[in-house]
């Protein structure tokens, strides 16, 4: 190598250090930064900010409602905002990662996840609010859109559900609490303008990074930054190692032990002792078949829970009922409500005038209410039968198969409301008329299947009707 290019070599290296020095200076770290300076922190990504403009201007009034509430309201509202927390949480790693795979993607989502059960499990049906906790609790699963490809129509199905419960907290408290009503509407906007900021935000799924890293615990901490003296040297070529090889390593391990020393240790086997030579020996060694059990492993059935009727306050709560056709409600007033639950093959008689009623998660039961002041809720039931003797303004059906409703000549006369979603099956049977020759009730099935067309802009409805030729 002569001077000249010694000269050059030197001066690509001062140069690779100044950039370097550059570098450091600029992160807050080497000689010319000073003792406290630290690195400027990233900032947030636009969808995160969006999403902290959403928490802030829809999600904080709600917060402040709910402190006038009961401390269960608060509660589940305090708890909802721990998983908005989460998700934020969520966010920022998707703004700064690539997309993880299907491993990496469950740790992710698990504290968003457990944060949303934390919600549902505040549902208290016994507390005297329960339409303010179901209504957030089924607001919860909208916080579940992170996990779907396709989070906007996703939004638009579960949206419904925390609704349900938030118009019957406008409908008990109109006129009386204007509090809970717009407690109610409040929660009910929050979600829709999260459908609209997944819309905006998030149209196909959350929007990861492509050119992130893959640090996913990384949460809402900013990014260190990365030493930029490292890869400085990478370019100089290392010595190949001058030791031996893995396999001659191993050869000369197996020459070293000299003839016969690699099989020395094994049992020498005589020509009585080899089956394919001795017939004998070969028909007595077959192996038996293990005897099959005779008994059969099956999934253990979870464990039932004691059957209940009792009432707590205003509200009769009947429980895990099996075959009972005898249940009765003596006391109804239009103060009391009554709650049947996971009842099998059972019949509830309800006299007198009721406040509201609702069957959830019931099979193959019937329910026979003379008069309800507010509504007759069914939820989540199969094969089960409601009977309206005298009136009630509103039927909701929601997650049900197979119900029948039977209505009264009231019922009918006055124009009651029947409300349904996501339910098959349902028929409701009209009574006969009586200046009508018909003798027997008229039995109605309730649309299944629905044509949708856009006209003027507007989605115009209807239901398909299948005509026989």
């Amino acid at each position: 190598m002569n001077g000249s290019e010694a000269i050059s070599r030197l001066e690509a290296v001062a140069a690779r250090l100044e950039a370097i020095e550059s570098r450091m200076r600029s992160v807050g770290v080497g000689p010319g930064a000073s003792a406290g300076q630290e690195a400027a922190p990233q900032e947030d990504a636009p969808f995160v900010k969006a999403f902290d403009e959403l928490i802030h201007t829809h999600f904080a009034p709600i917060e402040t409602a709910a402190k006038s509430f009961e401390k269960d309201v608060e509660g589940v509202i305090t708890a909802f905002r721990g998983a908005i927390n989460e998700q934020r949480k969520f966010l920022v790693i998707a703004s700064k990662c690539v997309k993880p795979n299907a491993n990496d993607m469950q740790k992710v989502l698990a504290p968003v996840s457990e944060a949303m059960s934390k919600v549902d499990s505040l549902k208290d049906r016994r507390s005297s609010r329960f339409n303010h906790l179901a209504m957030v609790a089924e607001g919860a699963a909208c916080l579940g859109w992170i996990a779907i490809d396709l989070p906007a129509p996703y939004l638009g199905d579960v949206i419904p559900a925390s609704e349900m419960y938030g118009n019957k907290i406008m409908m008990e408290f109109r006129g009386k609490d204007e509090n809970h009503v717009n407690f109610a509407k409040s929660f009910k906007q929050f979600l829709l303008e999260l459908q609209k900021y997944v819309k905006a935000h998030h149209t196909t799924g959350v929007a990861w990074n492509p050119r992130g890293g893959t640090d996913y615990t990384a949460g809402s901490e900013p990014a260190k930054a990365a030493s930029t003296a490292s890869g400085f040297f990478d370019d100089v070529a290392k010595p190949a190692s001058s030791g031996p090889s893995a396999h001659a390593a191993l050869f000369a391990e197996i020459n070293a032990k000299g003839e016969g020393g690699v099989t020395k240790g094994l049992k020498k086997v005589s020509k009585d002792q080899m089956t394919h030579k001795n017939p004998a020996l070969r028909a007595s060694s077959v192996v038996a078949d293990k005897e099959k059990s005779s008994s059969t492993i099956s999934r253990a059935e979870p464990a039932k829970k004691p059957p209940k009727m009792e009432k707590n306050g205003a509200k009769w709560f009947i429980e895990n009922m099996e075959n009972n056709r005898d249940l009765k409600i003596d006391d109804a007033s239009t103060k009391t409500s009554v709650c049947m639950a996971q009842c099998k093959g059972s019949l509830l008689q309800i006299p007198g005038k009721i406040n509201t009623v609702q069957m959830d998660g019931c099979t193959k039961t019937s329910m026979v209410v003379d008069s309800c002041v507010a509504s007759v809720d069914v939820i989540n039931c199969k094969s089960c039968e409601i009977q309206i003797l005298d009136w009630t303004p509103m039927i909701t059906i929601d997650g049900c198969a197979g119900v029948i409703v039977y209505l009264s000549q009231r019922c009918v006369d006055e124009d009651v409301a029947i409300v349904t979603s996501k339910c098959s099956e349902l028929n409701i049977v009209l009574p006969a008329k009586v200046q009508s020759d018909a003798e027997d009730p008229t039995e109605l099935p309730i649309p299944e299947q629905y044509e949708t067309r856009i006209r003027n802009g507007q989605l115009v409805t209807t239901c398909v009707a299948h005509v026989g030729a």
